[in-house]
């Protein structure tokens, strides 16, 4: 399962969460493209989509990105095709 919302809802979980962070700030998060936007918009409020395998980086582990916001009350899962 995938999640969709907004940048911003994934932003602030994962600050929430205390992702770690690279040298520049921002936040860990693998594959590359598995946390995507639409119609290349920008911003906390561009609509994303999360693919069900995005993971980010905590402490010494990779936690599945898409079911950590998943439990949240943000956004909403979705069937990614």
């Amino acid at each position: 399962m995938g999640w969709i919302g907004t940048m911003g809802q994934v932003l602030h979980y994962l600050a929430t969460v205390r992702a770690d962070r690279d040298e520049n700030g921002s936040f860990l998060v693998r594959p590359h493209g598995s946390v995507s936007t639409f119609m290349d918009s920008k911003g906390d409020d561009a609509e994303c989509v999360v693919s069900g395998s995005a993971e980010y980086r905590i402490g010494d582990r990779w936690a599945n990105l898409s079911a950590g916001l998943s439990s949240t009350s943000y956004g909403q899962s979705v069937r990614v095709i």
